[in-house]
């Protein structure tokens, strides 16, 4: 009988051309991304605090945050192609919900609230507070990739992870078979650890 198979997605720069948390803050806020980002290279932030700080620190409301996703943020339009193909897939992102429903609804896909594993979002007016459901143990994250990745390979599934940077490092480790955007760091991860890879430019090269 024929396995199961899933693909779970990296959202920033693997689905999207640039980073929606990026993109909110060098808009609304970019003295304040250029200190985070300096403390975040430093080590002094985790990538959990890096988007709860940075998030929680623009004074924006739901629609003035939304606006921003679908002005600025861009997809690989072959995205649109995978989601048509029917292959069964979850959006897992250490980023929030709303950047990825907000940005991914301007292409005209929309996404089920449990085909998307990220952090939540709430609006107070202008006031944002983000929270972890799916926090990792060490916090580091925000969203435990890997524990996605053997969440349904325990369930029997085949598991294929697409993805481009550190926050997917633990997950490329422990998935069945990754694809990895190119020219992008887990590239080197892959090649410095000896795990199987395919490295694609869009998404077509994956259904195909």
């Amino acid at each position: 009988m024929n396995k199961k198979r899933i693909f779970l997605i990296d959202f920033d720069r693997t689905i999207s051309n640039e980073d929606s948390t990026d993109v909110l803050l060098e808009t609304h806020n970019p003295e304040f991304k250029k200190d985070l980002r300096k403390r975040y290279k430093a080590g002094k932030v985790t990538i959990r605090q890096f988007i709860k700080e940075g998030l929680s620190s623009l004074n924006i409301t739901k629609d003035e945050y939304i606006k921003t996703l679908q002005e600025k943020v861009t997809i690989d339009e072959s995205f649109k192609d995978f989601v048509k193909s029917g292959l069964e897939f979850r959006i897992v992102s250490a980023g929030t919900k709303l950047n990825i429903a907000g940005v991914l609804r301007n292409y005209g896909i929309d996404l089920n609230e449990d085909e998307i594993i990220s952090n939540d979002i709430k609006f107070d007016e202008n006031k944002i507070t983000v929270s972890f459901p799916y926090l990792d143990k060490e916090q580091y994250y925000g969203v435990d990739k890997k524990e996605a990745v053997q969440k349904y390979k325990d369930e029997g599934y085949t598991v294929y992870f697409v993805g481009d940077g550190p926050s997917d490092y633990r997950a490329i480790e422990v998935a069945d078979f990754s694809f990895v955007r190119k020219g992008t760091r887990a590239i080197k991860f892959c090649q410095e650890n000896e795990i199987d890879f395919f490295e694609f430019e869009t998404f077509d090269e994956i259904l195909e």
